[in-house]
């Protein structure tokens, strides 16, 4: 690679093409941890999620040969890992981040040896057809963006639908407005009649089925294979891309894509030559993760509540058990 050659239109289009499908799995895996957030719910399991949902997607699509199925499968199994991340987090009141380094231990180990006691006899690694592209019509024919927005696989569409989708979920809708107060004043919402457990297994449940889908994008749809180590520290990409994006949907997915566009160029940058070390160039992504978690870390507005248990409804019964033992026997209903 050269600098004349960053000066050509055929290196940007690849370039473009390729860093909107390396950044689908962090917008899907964003998308999802931005609402865990919101909810007062800090999600750091979110890459053992992803793998969970990459071995199962891949499983379900390789078994059936529909690799729709695999994405609704990885979708499942998503979120029953986040409602369970949810029931010790939430329910039982564990330390999230603990919980979050435990669950990533566990899970990640959990998908190495399912795919090692299912294929480790194979005799060549087991592998599932590409997706084809799909063109829109006239828009894919469009100069410079034609190719690199419309001209991607189906999974990267639905990544384009669901940014608003999840836009209107937070910014617009009841659940969004309930869930949005559970982040930062859950006495607030006790107080208005609304479960705050509830709410945030909610949004447990959609950041876990969010980042099954995103593992099952890597193993389906982009490499066709399950590859231990294949989600390579995505999960915590994401965490950052949630903060770097202010915790809305339009910026998270804006983040993702510029993290999507680092990724892409060095790889570009290894394949077409460069003097910088290969180490170094696949170190860019994480590098650039420090680099904004240090940046927005100052002027980040993190929910008030997140990271912290909400313990009323428990508090509530005691006190309302005490208070009827402490009246006279006559008086007790």
């Amino acid at each position: 690679m050269t600098w004349a050659s960053l000066l050509e239109i055929t290196f940007w289009i690849p370039l473009l093409s390729a860093s909107i499908r390396v950044a689908t799995p962090l917008i899907f895996a964003g998308l999802g941890e931005s609402v865990c957030e919101r909810a007062g719910i800090l999600n750091v399991g979110v890459e053992g999620m992803m793998a969970l949902g990459a071995i199962a997607g891949f499983l379900a699509a390789f078994w059936t040969g529909n690799p729709w199925i695999g994405f609704g499968v990885a979708i499942a199994v998503g979120a029953l890992a986040g409602l369970l991340f949810g029931f010790l987090t939430v329910i039982r009141g564990a330390d999230q981040i603990v919980t979050g380094v435990v669950f990533n231990i566990f899970a990640l180990g959990l998908a190495s040896f399912v795919y090692a006691r299912l294929f480790v006899s194979a005799h060549s690694v087991a592998q599932l057809p590409s997706i084809p592209v799909y063109r829109v019509p006239t828009l894919s024919t469009l100069p410079f963006v034609g190719k690199p927005f419309f001209a991607q696989t189906p999974i990267v569409y639905c990544a384009y639908a669901l940014v608003p989708v999840f836009w209107f979920l937070l910014e617009r809708s009841p659940w969004g407005l309930s869930a949005r107060a559970a982040g930062e004043n859950p006495e607030a919402v006790d107080s208005a009649g609304l479960d705050v457990w509830r709410i945030r297994l909610q949004a447990t449940a959609i950041g876990g089925a969010m980042a099954g889908l995103a593992g099952a994008t890597l193993s389906i749809a982009q490499v066709g294979a399950y590859v231990d180590g294949m989600v390579a520290g995505r999960g915590f990409i994401a965490l950052a891309i949630v903060v770097f994006g202010a915790w809305r949907p339009w910026g998270v997915a804006l983040a993702a894509l510029l993290f999507g566009a680092v990724d892409a160029l060095q790889l570009r940058m290894q394949i077409g030559g460069s003097i910088v070390p290969g180490p170094l160039l696949v170190g860019l992504p994480y590098l650039l993760t420090i680099v904004v978690v240090t940046l927005a870390a100052a002027r980040a507005g993190y929910p008030a509540a997140i990271n912290k248990p909400y313990a009323r409804r428990r508090l509530s019964r005691s006190r309302r058990v005490a208070t009827a033992n402490a009246l006279p026997a006559g008086t007790r209903s």
